[in-house]
């Protein structure tokens, strides 16, 4: 009504020709509300909340409508669209162990709870005060982020342990304080692991939950952290619980039942942040592996950690709108490597194998003592074939598709 420009109509959300679909009223809300509140809501979720917000404060009590009144539909609820049985039986109800109960039966029972406190003439929960002059006061000790990041170091990496960079100190001491959205995109062995693992080791560290697309990256982070003395789990693998930190992979991430998980994390007030891993993949691998465009309904206002070391700028609007990200901060380390080069060279399928053995010969010759060859296989048994040939070393590195690496 204030703009001229809108189109005008006799719904609030519409365009020039109709009011909005579901899905389009849907679209809006999970994007605006997960921008601006950091809490992803449905048009489902909406019609639960404004229920609830209906019955405990526009109609001005709490108790459950009296037995004589069952018969008859509450105004509210005919002016929702429904009626009372409907809206108790369906709508604003409570999870868990109070699922059969309404908020309404809720506040009932704490008033007749305090009643029983009372007559047993104990404190009831709000009248309990506490006596300062009684409570020994200690001076509290306060710890710095650098305090805390060189404690957790020296666990890390024993006594002489020490950052590899400036920018590697700078990216740590950023997760540590809780800069979120951020992005931190360095090459590859730079150790962007590091900038979650160390304030993982804090004394009053909660617990960071790692999403990642690969199994294999999951399984060596698992053997890093047990390596450190770090509490991890891999989600699926063992019956979830509240680790210091906690591995999913990105289709587990997306399920229902992880994000129930989470909240419960979160409610509890141990969850600290959320990393996400080889967050390119989200990109580039959303065509095949379609359970990558649902992760953005992981959303819980906490710090949000992406990490990377392929993310060009050109990347930056469309991973933002897949994600619902917005005002983030970037960590970008200079990727740029002089002495690598690569060229592609395509072999005949006749001779495919003495021309292998030839090349990676060649290559090898060409090394010195402490520089190594890494060979990449298909499947297994080509892998296990070349490394009888060579006579090397194997590292099977994906479950999923058997492949392999030579080294």
């Amino acid at each position: 009504m204030i703009n001229p420009n809108t189109p005008q109509s006799g719904f609030l959300f519409a365009d020039s020709e109709e009011p909005w679909s579901t899905k389009q009223l849907t679209d809006a809300l999970t994007r605006e509300t997960t921008k601006r509140i950091g809490f992803r809501l449905t048009t489902q979720e909406y019609r639960h909340v404004s229920i609830a917000i209906d019955r405990k404060f526009i109609r001005g009590h709490d108790a459950e409508p009296d037995a004589e009144d069952e018969e008859e539909d509450d105004v509210h609820d005919l002016m929702a669209a429904h009626s009372t049985k409907l809206a108790t039986a369906r709508y604003a109800r409570m999870g868990g162990l109070t699922r059969s109960l309404t908020p309404e039966s809720i506040s009932v029972f704490r008033q007749i709870s305090d009643r029983w406190q009372r007559w047993f003439k104990l404190q009831a929960r709000r009248s309990i005060l506490i006596d300062m002059d009684d409570v020994t006061t200690q001076p509290i000790l306060t710890v710095s982020t650098k305090d805390k990041m060189q404690s957790a170091l020296h666990l890390l990496y024993g006594p002489s342990g020490k950052f590899r960079s400036e920018e590697q100190e700078r990216t740590v001491e950023a997760v540590a304080n809780g800069i979120s959205p951020l992005f931190i995109i360095q090459p590859t062995g730079a150790g962007k692991s590091v900038s979650f693992m160390i304030p993982a080791m804090f004394p009053d560290a909660k617990s960071t939950v790692i999403v990642t697309p690969l199994v294999a990256l999951a399984e060596d982070m698992l053997r890093r952290c047990k390596e450190a003395g770090i509490d991890c789990i891999i989600y699926g693998r063992v019956a979830p619980r509240m680790a210091r930190i906690i591995i999913v992979i990105t289709e587990s991430a997306a399920s229902s039942s992880f994000a129930q998980f989470m909240l419960d994390i979160h409610l509890k007030g141990r969850l600290d942040r959320i990393v996400f891993d080889e967050i390119h993949k989200l990109v580039t691998d959303a065509n095949f592996r379609p359970k990558l465009e649902e992760l953005n309904k992981l959303v819980l206002p906490v710090q949000y950690v992406f990490l990377t070391a392929t993310f060009p700028p050109s990347l930056i609007e469309r991973f933002n709108n897949s994600m619902l990200i917005q005002d983030a901060t970037f960590i970008r380390q200079v990727n740029h490597k002089p002495q690598v080069r690569y060229n592609v060279e395509r072999l005949s399928t006749l001779r495919y194998y003495s021309d292998v053995a030839s090349m990676v010969q060649q290559i090898v010759e060409s090394c010195s003592e402490m520089e190594k060859v890494l060979v990449f296989c298909r499947s297994r048994p080509e892998c296990d074939k070349w490394a009888e040939k060579f006579g090397c070393g194997v590292y099977y590195s994906d479950s999923v598709n058997k492949a392999g690496t030579l080294q």
